[in-house]
């Protein structure tokens, strides 16, 4: 098979790829990741958000992880392939694997150097449950669960998903997520692979990124 040799050129709001021997270009949309970190922002820094702000920061925080993960580990699983089947087949058939079960393979499956920071890579294990956690509110507002809040003379009830739209949650999310992304850089950096370190810089910026959060300016 003849060797191809890559030039990554990222925009907006898609990334194309050219691959040259054989000539090919190929262009891959990253709109629903951009998209939303701009929403993110914009909503993140109002300052005083309400019930509908919340609802719609945690759906696009959610995007943009479910998003950039799945797109981050079809293109590592791409790069260690070498079939002739047409490469779009193999993208499809990556993408039917629910996003956590690819971290917990990439983690599980993948070597790594980890040198002196074993420690480190231990810590940063947590992410696979942070991960699960971290997809319960979505997962409850996209099917439906009542935000419902009953009050009487003598009690106040609220439905699970209701006593988690608030800031204080909100918080407790957005640290998930940054911690979720600080894992997997850490363990991209980290990966035994054909991938340069500029490479790795470049997927790193591409969908392992939080700076789009107001606290990261």
């Amino acid at each position: 098979m003849e060797e191809k040799s890559v030039k990554i050129i990222i925009g907006e709001p898609v990334k194309v790829t050219a691959c040259m021997n054989p000539m090919e270009i190929r262009t891959e949309s990253e709109y629903l990741i951009t998209s939303n970190k701009e929403k993110c922002r914009l909503l993140l820094s109002k300052g005083d958000l309400n019930e509908a702000d919340i609802i719609e920061t945690f759906i696009s925080l959610h995007l943009v992880l479910e998003v950039s993960l799945n797109s981050l580990f079809r293109r590592l699983s791409l790069i260690g392939i070498k079939k002739t089947i047409s490469e779009i087949k193999i993208a499809e058939n990556i993408d039917r694997i629910n996003f956590k079960d690819k971290m917990v393979l990439f983690i599980y499956n993948s070597k790594f150097n980890f040198d002196d920071k074993l420690d480190k890579a231990t810590s940063y294990h947590s992410i696979i449950e942070k991960l699960k956690s971290f997809s319960e509110v979505r997962n409850k507002l996209f099917h439906g669960y009542s935000i419902i809040e009953i009050s009487s003379e003598d009690k106040i009830e609220q439905s699970s998903l209701k006593k988690k739209i608030n800031l204080e949650y909100l918080g407790e999310q957005i640290n998930k997520f940054e911690s979720i992304l600080e894992g997997m850089r850490f363990y991209l950096d980290r990966l035994e692979s054909d991938l340069s370190q500029s490479e790795k810089e470049t997927l790193k910026k591409t969908y392992l990124d939080d700076s789009f959060l107001p606290n990261k300016n």
